[in-house]
């Protein structure tokens, strides 16, 4: 019995998605429907660390769930949302100026926008596994 996952309805059966296991894919939907549930409960309770570690896993989850295979650099994005996140929770008032911003600003700006970024495309880059006759099947998935 195969395993099929659904791949963002683009019909890509046999591609990477066939490599994944039912195990993580099914570790990582739970940690999504989690991190969702903890950002709307903190959004409904009023709770700041609720919604910030829920926001903060849900990008982790939704990647994860795309591509399980990441799980170190997952981990590492994982630890930098969250450590930064809680730090912005933790400033009082933005916290001490950092040249003409306040440490929070430029946690945001300097930390928090680029770093994953930078992270997931360089993890993206280098672990993406496309195989002869994964670009076979592009190629007549192309021609139609």
């Amino acid at each position: 019995m195969q395993t099929r996952i659904w791949t963002c309805g683009l019909g890509m059966h046999g591609m990477i998605a066939d490599r994944i296991s039912p195990l993580a894919q099914r570790s990582a939907l739970v940690l999504l429907a989690l991190a969702a549930l903890a950002s709307l409960l903190g959004s409904g309770w009023g709770s700041p660390w609720l919604l910030a570690m829920g926001g903060a896993v849900f990008p982790v989850a939704v990647i994860a769930v795309g591509d399980p295979r990441l799980r170190w650099t997952l981990l590492l994005l994982g630890i930098v949302l969250v450590g930064v996140l809680s730090t912005l929770l933790l400033l009082p008032d933005g916290g001490p100026d950092v040249g003409p911003l306040p440490l929070g600003t430029a946690l945001m700006l300097f930390v928090l926008v680029p770093v994953p970024f930078v992270l997931v495309s360089w993890a993206y880059a280098a672990f993406f596994d496309l195989r002869d006759e994964d670009l076979e099947r592009l190629r007549k998935m192309r021609k139609g």
